[in-house]
């Protein structure tokens, strides 16, 4: 009788053993919260196997360390614990892939010193294997003098990690399925943001809302300043989250700094071909995420369709501005009428006086290539625009046979300084053509369509005249040469300044030697028309000085001031000293 009751004892105790792991893996099989079927499978091992108390460990082998994620009969505070990978009865385990038993753990070579206090006797660990890998362990422990697990204790604990690995296998599963799915749908809507703001760019475009319009759509979508700047990095829009000038601060390292902002701004360069056409300025206080970089993209594209169609625009008013311009300083149109109807359509008034000004960048202008102009003649170009808009705004500049020729208007015709805005305008072009590469020609006003063309020739025979002479690089009004020009332009200028220093040799020689100023009087003299006392006013000496100078003049030079011939001859050598700068 004995023999059959314990025979029932021990078919009723593997009944409720097998009756526990069905509930177990039941609970696997039905729930996906992790931290819930961890906390009841330990607590099932635990009472089972008539344990003090268990944990289950998983193993994170990028830090190295073992972290407890289950516990039953412990504090809360165990939950977290970590202890280095290698210490402890799990790190074996786990090791060797098979339970261990663990008789007497307060001895145990192994052992995880900071756990002492709870006083371990027998410690049962199996590893928790899924596909040939060990994940982490789970460990039974009875405490006190009890130094052993029933028989069998070792296959039931390890039935019970085979089902925390599965239940763990499920739980990351689940994991990254709902992270994906919600990747997935961050994605979505990223795309979806993405095609809404390229479609509102390409409306802008269409529209020819010009660049303001695009910074407005990604200042909005991106929540940060933005900024269009020209090739000249000139800004031409900005925008600022919800409105108002907040974009400003990007302009410069005083302004940054100003807003307290002094991060420099992410700046993307704006292309139609090979050209760089602009610049992208936005706020850097964020980095740019991939859809936002997708989105700058496509603004950026945005902006240079918006410049293309500009510079298009800009290029045929152009082309048209310079033939209207070709035939007005050749004269080849069909009477006065047409050609001022042409200029009246791109917004010039050929009937206001215009002053008539020829640039000659590099030299002469007979050498105007055929295939276009030079780049930095196009930026010489773009720089007298650019002072004639400050200075004389209601000017007109254009390229035309390798010359920059201005028609110089003004709101009233005595308000320009020809020569100040000559020399300016020369300044200017020197920062991109080089000092002492552009020589200026001031011709006559012109009052009418007719007066342009013999106003141009006359400034082109004057550069030419310059560029002969050796004074490329000089700022010359036609006005200046008066019929002298003539006999100028027909000379060599080794012949001119031969006769000049002959012809006045004498008074150089004397002034140099005596610290006089026998030719600044002789210049002065027949500039007043060889009258004596204006003569003195303008020299500020007696008008007897005047008579002994112009006495002594005439005694030098071996000549009569008084005759016509003699005083074309003085006239003409004084003309050539002042245009070959001498």
């Amino acid at each position: 009788m004995d023999t059959d009751a314990t025979a029932d004892q021990a078919a009723n105790a593997l009944r409720d053993q097998l009756d526990q792991l069905l509930v177990t893996a039941r609970r696997v099989a039905e729930s996906l919260d992790l931290e819930t079927v961890l906390s009841a499978i330990v607590d099932d091992a635990t009472t089972l196997l008539g344990a003090d108390s268990g944990d289950i460990l998983l193993w994170d082998r990028d830090r190295g360390v073992l972290r407890v994620v289950a516990v039953a009969n412990f504090p809360p505070g165990m939950l977290g614990f970590e202890m280095p990978f290698g210490e402890g009865v799990s790190s074996r385990a786990i090791i060797d892939q098979q339970a261990i038993e663990v008789g007497d753990y307060a001895t145990y070579e192994h052992r995880v010193r900071a756990l002492d206090r709870y006083t371990f006797g027998s410690v049962l660990c199996a590893p928790l294997l899924f596909r040939g890998h060990a994940i982490g362990a789970i460990n039974v422990h009875a405490r006190g003098r009890r130094l052993h697990f029933p028989a069998g204790s070792t296959d039931l604990l390890a039935a019970f990690a085979g089902h925390a690995a599965i239940a763990i296998d499920h739980a990351r599963r689940y994991e990254n399925e709902v992270k994906l799915g919600r990747d997935l749908a961050d994605t979505n809507r990223a795309l979806t943001r993405l095609l809404t703001v390229q479609r509102r760019l390409a409306e802008h475009v269409l529209l020819d809302e010009g660049p303001g319009g695009i910074a407005a759509v990604l200042a909005d979508d991106l929540g940060r300043a933005v900024v269009i700047q020209d090739h000249l990095r000139r800004p031409i829009a900005g925008a600022a989250p919800g409105g108002g000038d907040g974009w400003r601060q990007l302009l410069g390292e005083s302004a940054r700094e100003a807003s307290g902002s002094p991060r420099e701004p992410f700046t993307v360069s704006v292309r139609i071909g090979r050209e760089v056409a602009g610049h992208l300025l936005l706020s850097s206080d964020d980095d740019l995420g991939p859809i936002d970089r997708a989105l700058v993209d496509a603004a950026t594209t945005g902006v240079a369709l918006a410049f293309a169609k500009v510079h298009a625009a800009l290029e045929v008013e152009e082309r048209l501005r310079g033939e209207a311009v070709a035939d007005l300083l050749s004269g080849t149109y069909p009477n006065e009428d047409a050609i001022a109807a042409r200029a009246a359509r791109l917004g010039y008034d050929l009937h206001e006086p215009r002053d008539l000004v020829v640039i000659d960048v590099a030299g002469d202008v007979r050498t105007a290539p055929a295939t276009g102009p030079h780049e930095h003649q196009r930026q010489s170009l773009d720089v007298t625009r650019e002072r004639l808009a400050i200075r004389a705004p209601r000017s007109l500049a254009v390229l035309h046979a390798g010359s920059i020729v201005v028609l110089a208007g003004a709101s009233h015709p005595n308000e320009l300084d020809l020569r100040d805005l000559a020399e300016d305008l020369q300044a200017a072009i020197a920062g991109v053509a080089g000092a002492g590469e552009t020589t200026v020609a001031i011709s006559g006003r012109c009052r009418r369509p007719d007066d342009h063309a013999p106003a141009y020739q006359l400034a082109r025979d004057a550069i030419e005249l310059m560029v002969k002479l050796g004074r490329q690089g000089a700022v010359i009004a036609v006005s200046e040469l008066g019929p002298y020009g003539l006999l100028l332009h027909a000379s060599s200028r080794e012949d001119l300044e031969a006769y000049a220093r002959r012809t006045l040799r004498p008074l150089i020689e004397h002034d140099r030697r005596h610290g006089t100023e026998l030719l600044a009087t002789l210049r002065a003299f027949l500039e007043e028309d060889r009258g004596r006392r204006r003569t003195a006013a303008r020299c500020f000496v007696h008008v007897n000085t005047v008579v002994y100078r112009v006495r002594r003049i005439e005694e030098l030079l071996g000549v009569d001031l008084g005759d016509p011939s003699v005083v074309f001859d003085v006239t003409l050598a004084l003309r050539v000293l002042d245009l070959l700068g001498a």
